[in-house]
């Protein structure tokens, strides 16, 4: 189960409803999703705290919170696939299954949330620069590596280390696979 923690934005999307206490966690890390708006229409980002990679949601609509579970799985298979991120098939089902949701409210985890703000900043920046607010153009795959491929303090191994989360998301899935 992936504990996926709310941003109060993502929140009100998701309804107070769907939020439950939990103390599980998976072994594919935790996720905090928030929601932004580019175009009137609703973008979810999706970031792990272990590795921070990101995973992107474009056009996000209420009724998709019904298969919520499929939606985030195809779109996190996909970036692992366009990010060169391999891992062996015989844990597809493993993994889909540790990307069943569970919401949580915020966790308060400054360096997540000031990720999350960073990359969501940085997409909106993509997208109207690159694709003049038009989302209906935009190439997921290529927005979210260039998210995936930024370097990140917070990711080094040793103190004031850097690292990439497309590197941590692989050894975090390497171990996963083991």
């Amino acid at each position: 189960m992936a504990i996926i923690y709310c941003t109060q934005k993502f929140e009100t999307v998701v309804g107070k409803s769907r939020i439950v206490k939990s103390d599980k966690c998976s072994p594919l890390g935790n996720w905090n999703a928030n929601v932004f708006t580019v175009s009137r229409k609703n973008c979810v980002i999706l970031m792990n705290d272990v590795s921070y990679y990101s995973v992107l949601l474009i056009d996000f609509k209420k009724i998709d919170l019904m298969n919520f579970h499929e939606v985030f799985a195809e779109r996190f298979f996909k970036q692992l696939e366009n990010d060169e991120i391999s891992f062996p098939s015989k844990f597809t089902d493993k993994i889909t299954k540790e990307l069943q949701p569970i919401f949580l409210t915020t966790n308060n985890n400054r360096k997540v949330l000031g990720a999350i703000q960073d990359a969501t900043l940085d997409m909106k920046r993509y997208i109207t620069e690159d694709y003049s607010d038009n989302i209906d153009d935009i190439d997921v795959d290529e927005l979210n590596s260039n998210i995936n491929e930024k370097i990140l303090s917070v990711l080094g191994k040793k103190k004031r280390g850097y690292g990439y989360p497309n590197d941590a998301m692989q050894d975090l899935l390497n171990k996963f696979c083991k």
